[in-house]
């Protein structure tokens, strides 16, 4: 603020602000009130501050906020007493985080040995309980466990707002996370009115929320500091897979059989469920992590978005299988390139360039579904190399450059590429097209497509 005797300069107004007479009544924009003090006012857009609020620092830092907080007028509720904010208030944007003056300004009490106990996680100071209290039966609204229970940490509360926490979850409590539940932005702990976690979609009245105020997003501390799969013992995860709290179960009831999410397949080992979206994923699946965001090198040109819930039917780009709604797979909208989550794992090295085709292939052992073969015409499934930007598919029995025989160290004999099906391996010529007809892969002893070329 730049003054003189009789004239200021403040950051929120345009114009200069003159000191008035002494007997000059007005309502001051700060503080609301006509209290007869110094005040200093613009006449062209009767805008009017006491002196006292005039010199108020135009930003400070307070304990209960991580963020610096900045002076400014408006509407807001303030996050310490829950009272209405008018006139002047301290508050970070970025957060939607806003604070009373008088409350921004107030003394921090220092904690005086084990009795009282200073925490951003409450307003008020407070105080050591009596754990052998055997009629003290609270909650410690951190961890949700009854404080009574826990001997190993001391439990401290706040009678007036009935909030109890044991003292370990408080120090160990961040004031910001990055979470599963909510990828695209931190999460900020603030003291706030009642509201809904949007994870678990409990009313939570502890006042305390890890919130994204630019989304309007707010987690209870259940659902935060959930730990992930790797956690020894974790009976409820955070999971990248979906935005609500997974609950493992060891075994499928009797007669029930639940479909993974991530892989397809139906099994009845340990999994983890969302029984409010019948979200099932296998414990082992669960393992692998699956960011909302991937850059893949099969679509470079632009990001990959997990979905689990597409809006129409659609087939892989990698293996050519078909997609099931209830999967989970990475797509570009933009594109309409769609990848299996599980397809997405695969990071293939580029094998070579062909002909004028400005990309590298990529050699495929197998995919679900087969592809036309751009030389000759025919079916490629097993063995070929496939452009997946392109869509473009070669054998390698149609490759040049691919080499028409081979050693290998499971045969004695030289071995040499050629076209299949072998007439010995058909009942008659007849069975040629038989679908039914099953051939398998010599050293791995995997299903292979009967018309692939082979080294034989």
């Amino acid at each position: 603020m730049d003054q003189n005797q009789n004239q200021i300069h403040h950051f929120l107004h345009t114009h200069p602000l003159v000191l008035l007479e002494d007997n000059f009544k007005v309502d001051c924009r700060g503080c609301h009130t006509d209290k007869p003090d110094p005040i200093y006012g613009c006449s062209v857009c009767k805008f009017y501050l006491h002196e006292h609020c005039a010199k108020l620092p135009a930003e400070l830092q307070n304990y209960f906020h991580s963020c610096r907080l900045v002076l400014s007028i408006g509407n807001h509720i303030c996050n310490a007493c829950f009272a209405v904010i008018t006139g002047f208030g301290y508050g970070c944007k970025r957060c939607d985080f806003n604070m009373h003056v008088e409350c921004a300004l107030r003394p921090t009490m220092e904690s005086q040995g084990e009795e009282l106990f200073h925490h951003f996680t409450h307003w008020h100071p407070l105080s050591l309980v009596d754990q052998n209290n055997k009629d003290l039966n609270v909650q410690c609204r951190i961890c949700y466990k009854v404080c009574s229970d826990s001997s190993d940490s001391p439990v401290y509360g706040c009678n007036e707002c009935k909030f109890f926490a044991h003292k370990s979850c408080m120090i160990n409590t961040p004031r910001q996370i990055d979470h599963c539940f909510h990828q695209t932005c931190t999460l900020i702990l603030l003291i706030c009115l009642p509201f809904t976690c949007r994870g678990c979609g409990d009313e939570d009245d502890s006042h305390m929320a890890f919130t994204c105020g630019k989304c309007r997003y707010q987690l209870d501390a259940k659902c935060a500091l959930l730990p992930t799969v790797e956690s020894k013992g974790a009976h409820m995860i955070q999971h990248t897979s979906h935005n609500h709290p997974l609950q493992l179960h060891e075994n499928v009831e009797p007669g029930r059989q639940f479909r993974c999410r991530a892989c397809g397949e139906y099994w009845l080992g340990p999994y983890f469920v969302c029984k409010k979206c019948r979200f099932y994923i296998h414990k082992l699946c669960a393992l692998d992590h699956f960011p909302q965001k991937i850059q893949h090198p099969f679509h470079q040109q632009h990001l990959l978005s997990l979905s689990t819930h597409p809006d129409r039917s659609y087939n892989c780009d990698v293996c050519g299988g078909s997609g099931d709604r209830s999967l989970l797979l990475y797509r570009c909208v933009q594109c309409d390139f769609n990848i299996h989550s599980h397809c997405s794992k695969l990071k293939p090295t580029p094998l070579l360039k062909y002909g004028g085709h400005s990309h590298y292939l990529y050699f495929f052992d197998r995919t679900l579904a087969p592809f036309s073969c751009n030389i000759c015409g025919n079916k490629a499934q097993n063995c070929f190399l496939r452009c997946v930007t392109c869509k473009f598919n070669i054998h390698l029995y149609c490759l040049p450059s691919a080499p028409k025989t081979i050693e290998h160290k499971y045969h004695l004999h030289p071995l040499t590429l050629t076209s299949s099906p072998f007439e010995f391996e058909l009942n008659s010529s007849e069975d040629e097209y038989n679908s039914n007809d099953e051939f398998y892969c010599d050293v791995c002893e995997e299903k292979r497509y009967k018309f692939e070329s082979v080294y034989y």
